[in-house]
């Protein structure tokens, strides 16, 4: 995609500290990270959204991502590893990326959980609808 940031450090366009590239993916230093060593996996095809991406793409990327953690977590003496990822209004660049965030106690990021109450009508209702997706695909 000519606008995406991501496509153009895959093109060699823009300078990242890419640490591992293959067909697939292409894993670089976050510029704006959350903690020291926090390292973003893209797959090399332009995707916009999770359920966008393809099953081949998905497969390296949680390999390559595993194998990052391991790594960050030897190297850097970890209290732990966040991986994640966000869609829709709540992602930053418009090009699927899953987050390997080395995390340390006391470091500062959160995630924050709002009260939730769901009644077990609600339960019963959304398991169903969920179960009723994989039967029709």
């Amino acid at each position: 995609m000519k606008n995406c940031i991501f496509c153009k450090i895959i093109a060699k366009e823009e300078d990242a500290y890419i640490i591992f590239e293959n067909d697939y993916v292409c894993c670089f230093l976050d510029k704006y990270p959350i903690n020291r060593g926090h390292v973003l996996v893209v797959p090399k095809k332009h995707y916009s959204e999770f359920v966008e991406v393809d099953d081949e793409s998905l497969t390296r990327i949680m390999s390559v991502s595993k194998h990052i953690a391991a790594g960050l977590q030897a190297l850097l003496k970890t209290d732990g590893i966040t991986i994640m990822q966000n869609n829709g209004a709540f992602k930053d660049v418009d090009h699927y990326h899953m987050h390997i965030i080395p995390r340390f106690l006391d470091d500062g990021f959160s995630w924050v959980e709002p009260e939730m109450v769901v009644s077990p009508e609600e339960f019963v209702e959304i398991s169903s609808l969920l179960r009723e997706t994989f039967i029709s695909s």
